[in-house]
């Protein structure tokens, strides 16, 4: 339709884009060969990714594998590649996948140098990153030339609509997922016609051998290995996001979901309005952000935020939302029913004809804020919060 057609002239790569690309490819790859070459152990360089898939859009990272022989051993190769990345990359940084590598600049364009091992098949795995040219080839060889402009919208719809990107600070669609759901349901159209009756759990394959199950919120068997799930790192709340997004483009398409407006935030007198109205209340809990990585931090901050939330409701505050913001500080934003609760709480105990219920008479005659009293036959009392106010908590 007229709409994509208009948004992949936005998003696609001109000519002279690509052959800009080309060149620089062409270049670096020659580049980090040469310094291969040093090391006499036989290295492979290899571009994987969108690029080396020709479904990127406009101003793409690079992905440069450097392939190790089986035979060089785990330390070995971790030290040369980092090495390698230093000498080729400006303003180089080492990053974590599985192991170390180094992320940096070549002419102004975003590149990962990626040490990998080169393997025969992907039952003699070394690492997670060794199935990378096996994803590769198997795009290069399944998704054919008419879908790759399906594939790019499909990846702004992701992007528009905030689910691109398997790292986890975004836990959403990793680019091989979507080139996946091209060559399962040839063309963008046909991938939201599926999402929109998407269930959690459902499970998607493009060859008859996937056996494992797993436990997902989506499962695509990877057809280079079908002990794998392509859709791990997507959280329920990202597949629900697309599986909506997808819903309400279908009903009515618009530039809006590749290409959304910005947000502007809210004025402070807007939202205690908001909250006035409501009747709740905010509380943030600020901390300085510590030096990790993000694949690091981000669960920490999820399983953080969930800590805090229990706590609260564990002593009765109750948690409407919650959410948090990643800057030089994390801050953890929960909006509750209340900031504060009475001082006294029902509390309810065994029935009367209990043996042991003495023993709760006994201690709440001392320590209740009443004294115990019989509601439909089991004793309760007012008793005291340890915490009336969610801050002091």
């Amino acid at each position: 339709m007229a709409l994509e057609n208009d948004v992949l002239r936005k998003i696609s790569p001109s000519d002279e884009e690509r052959r800009a690309i080309d060149r620089k490819v062409g270049l670096l790859l020659e580049r980090v060969k040469s310094e291969a070459d040093k090391e006499d152990l036989g290295l492979e360089v290899l571009m994987v990714g969108s690029v080396a898939k020709d479904t990127f859009l406009r101003d793409p990272d690079l992905d440069v594998f450097i392939l190790f022989p089986e035979s060089v051993s785990r330390e070995r190769l971790e030290s040369i590649g980092l090495a390698l990345g230093w000498k080729v990359l400006e303003k180089g940084e080492e990053r974590y996948a599985e192991h170390p590598y180094i992320h940096g600049l070549w002419e102004a364009l975003e590149v990962d140098m990626v040490p990998c091992y080169r393997i025969m098949d992907t039952t003699r795995l070394r690492s997670a990153v060794d199935r990378t040219p096996f994803h590769t080839q198997y795009v290069r060889s399944n998704l054919r030339d008419e879908q790759k402009k399906e594939v790019r919208l499909l990846k702004q719809f992701a992007k528009g609509v905030g689910v691109y990107g398997a790292e986890a600070r975004t836990q959403g669609f990793s680019g091989y997922l979507l080139e996946l759901l091209i060559i399962r349901f040839d063309s963008f159209r046909q991938v939201l016609e599926e999402a929109s009756s998407w269930k959690r759990g459902a499970v998607l394959d493009l060859a008859d051998e996937a056996c494992r199950k797993f436990n997902d919120p989506l499962v695509f068997h990877d057809p280079v290995d079908a002990n794998r799930n392509v859709a791990s790192a997507l959280s329920a709340q990202s597949l629900a996001r697309f599986i909506y997004a997808a819903r309400c483009y279908l009903d009515r398409p618009s530039e809006r979901f590749f290409f959304p407006n910005r947000r502007e935030p809210l004025k402070l007198d807007d939202m205690r309005a908001m909250l006035e109205q409501r009747g709740t209340g905010p509380l943030v809990i600020t901390m300085r952000r510590p030096h990790i990585i993000d694949d690091n931090l981000y669960p920490q901050i999820r399983r953080s935020l969930e800590g805090a939330c229990t706590m609260l409701e564990g002593s009765d505050f109750r948690v409407i939302d919650r959410a948090y913001h990643v800057a030089e500080d994390i801050r953890f934003v929960l909006e509750l029913e209340s900031l504060e609760l009475p001082r006294g709480r029902y509390h309810s105990g065994p029935p009367a004809w209990v043996e042991n219920s003495n023993a709760f008479l006994e201690r709440w005659e001392k320590e209740g804020l009443s004294r115990p009293y019989l509601v439909n036959g089991h004793w309760a009392v007012v008793a005291p919060r340890a915490y009336t106010r969610a801050d002091d908590l």
